[in-house]
């Protein structure tokens, strides 16, 4: 898809989303402004082959720049493994967008956070973790999780202050406080 293509989807996408996507809380209403009375929120947005992502929650505001949700639920995928990235009721969620080419810029996510990391193919968990505070930025393909991150894999346990995870790259970067447990097969047991 050229990159026109691209921002044209986009545009038609978010006035979808805006227009559509979301139905008005017709119970219970709490505030006379319709832009807070949103029941239930779904944005996805995909990427030629890159991979994508699915937000849902409840939200709280829509602008043309910003929403706001609560009990965020966040799904990403690359070609080889699926993120899951959930909180409690008391989750929140906050999506920026670029106002000039209506797509996604970043999605602050906070709350007890907890995330899972599934092989495409074999569906098997292949890495778990928790933080406090996550944000994916769409452009660069990156998760930063902060306040108490922790990630496991198999036995193995890292920690710090700072992770980002690149999903194209499948890297990770651990600042401040640094603790790393890694086993090999002969201390494993």
């Amino acid at each position: 898809m050229g990159r026109s293509h691209k921002k044209v989807f986009g545009i038609i996408l978010i006035l979808l989303l805006l227009t559509y996507g979301c139905a008005k809380k017709e119970e219970n209403r709490t505030s006379e402004k319709p832009e807070e009375e949103i029941k239930h929120f779904t944005l996805k947005q995909f990427a030629d082959n890159r991979g994508g992502f699915v937000l849902e929650g409840e939200s709280a505001e829509i602008t043309s720049d910003k929403a706001s949700l609560s009990t965020p639920h966040l799904s990403l995928s690359t070609e080889t493994e699926s993120i899951e990235i959930t909180t409690g009721k008391e989750g929140a969620g906050e999506i920026n967008i670029d106002p000039e080419e209506k797509k996604v810029k970043t999605i602050t996510i906070t709350g007890n956070i907890k995330i899972v990391y599934r092989d495409i193919k074999t569906k098997e968990i292949t890495m778990e973790g928790s933080c406090k505070k996550l944000t994916y930025n769409e452009k660069e393909k990156t998760i930063v999780m902060e306040l108490s991150p922790v990630i496991k894999r198999g036995n193995n346990y890292f920690s710090g202050d700072v992770m980002y995870y690149n999903l194209e790259k499948n890297t990770l970067d651990i600042k401040g406080n640094v603790n790393a447990q890694i086993y090999t097969e002969k201390n494993a047991h």
